[in-house]
């Protein structure tokens, strides 16, 4: 256990990704704070109606699956820190000006733009880390770990916001996330990271002849991904979409479940975020040193199934027994979905990162990043909708969905290729 301990003291992030970790933290601090305020402030101080303010959350979504391949591309072609920098410089704008905006269509349109160029900085930030040598997996890892700490520390804030409810108070705010957004701007064009090899440059230099047609080549190996790439891409993609369905089994179902079909009292859940918050925190890094190879990764993907189908059993069964029963099976299916959630990450990380060959991060980044924002632009209305109006059937039903997702995963890595083996780095 002192080994343990003194380890996890000693943890540091994979080499030349220092900076780029500082700036994500601060980044989650910001998006928390408005991903946590911004439907009420839509509700309570812009007046929309609930079906305006969930359509204009629901395009914030749909930017984001819309633009992570093109942006994917444009990362393999060894432009990933400038548009980076670019969409982050966009976004500073867009954040601050949704507080200032109260027409309907106008505020829709902002959001929208808004998750399209949030989408595209989070794509490059990912695609970054995944590239760093031979740290991927881990790198991944760090990052989520330091994203749920500043999203945590984002919820705290939020918490003052809300009580205060004042315009004022949303235009401040906001403005300072848009800082926030400059801050990381700066950092993408600061780092290291994601620039071009000396040695390839040194090439063609040596060489003027073939520099054009080594270009040309590049771009159309990022712009047409071949039948192998292409068809991982889609299959991770989509069993990320059904697999990332935790998220709003914490986020929609926990809250709906608690609310409508038990006895627990409704503050319980902070209780329940809290314990996933923990366990994610604490987990994270040693979880992905499972998925430093892709068949370890294709394990943990495959195997958060398992997790998630039992979380989903627990809850089911919820609402069949007694008030002090309710609140153990609540609590033993957060600490279910949690390790899901950690398994499903550490796989969907590992996978992407050990499948990418140089100069394919982006597109297999961008494949991660489609699937979850389908699951977070469609999940709440699906699953909430079927368990609605199915209590019992339902559950069967989105059992059979994950396991549908599960045998999808199975066929991520093409042809019973598997990746080479990389070293999980010590940490």
């Amino acid at each position: 256990m002192r080994d343990r301990l003194t380890a996890l003291a000693s943890a540091r992030p994979p080499q030349g990704t220092g900076g780029l970790m500082a700036a994500t933290l601060v980044l989650s601090i910001g998006k928390g704070t408005f991903l946590s305020t911004v439907m009420i402030y839509l509700l309570q101080t812009a007046q929309l109606g609930t079906l305006v303010a969930s359509a204009a959350l629901s395009l914030w979504g749909a930017a984001s699956v819309a633009v992570a391949f093109p942006v994917g591309v444009l990362i393999d072609r060894g432009r990933g820190r400038e548009a980076g920098a670019l969409s982050a410089v966009v976004a500073a704008v867009l954040i601050p000006l949704t507080a200032q905006v109260h027409t309907p269509w106008l505020l829709m349109v902002v959001l929208c733009a808004a998750g399209g160029f949030d989408s595209t900085g989070n794509v490059v930030r990912r695609a970054l880390i995944a590239g760093a040598a031979g740290s991927g997996v881990q790198g991944l890892a760090w990052a989520r770990t330091v994203t749920n700490i500043g999203f945590a520390l984002g919820a705290l804030v939020s918490v003052r916001l809300l009580a205060a409810g004042s315009a004022s108070g949303y235009r401040w705010t906001y403005g300072v996330i848009g800082g926030v957004y400059l801050l990381m701007a700066m950092c993408f064009l600061l780092t290291s990271l994601g620039r071009r090899r000396p040695a390839k440059a040194a090439t063609a230099a040596a060489d003027p002849s073939n520099r054009a047609d080594q270009a040309a080549a590049n771009k159309a190996d990022a712009a047409r991904p071949d039948g192998r790439r292409g068809r991982s891409g889609a299959l991770l993609a989509l069993s990320t979409a059904v697999l990332t369905v935790h998220t709003t089994l914490l986020t929609t179902v926990l809250p709906l479940w608690i609310t409508e079909h038990t006895d627990v009292p409704v503050s319980a859940m902070g209780w329940l975020f809290m314990t996933n918050t923990v366990i994610t925190i604490s987990g994270q890094i040693a979880v992905s040193r499972r998925a430093a190879t892709s068949e370890g990764a294709l394990r943990c993907f495959r195997g958060s199934a398992f997790w998630t189908g039992g979380c989903c059993v627990l809850l089911a069964a919820v609402s069949h027994v007694p008030t002090a029963v309710q609140a153990v099976l609540l609590v033993a299916a957060t600490i279910a979905l949690t390790v899901g959630e950690l398994l499903e990450a550490a796989g969907e990380w590992g996978l992407s990162a050990t499948l990418a060959a140089e100069g394919e991060h982006g597109f297999y980044q961008s494949a991660c990043v489609v699937g979850e924002a389908t699951q977070s632009a469609i999940g709440p209305l699906l699953v909430g909708a079927l368990l609605t109006a199915l209590p019992v059937a339902g559950w069967v039903l989105l059992m059979g969905a994950i396991g549908t997702g599960r045998c999808v995963a199975g066929q991520v890595l093409p042809g019973g290729r598997r990746a080479p083996a990389r070293e999980p780095t010590p940490i």
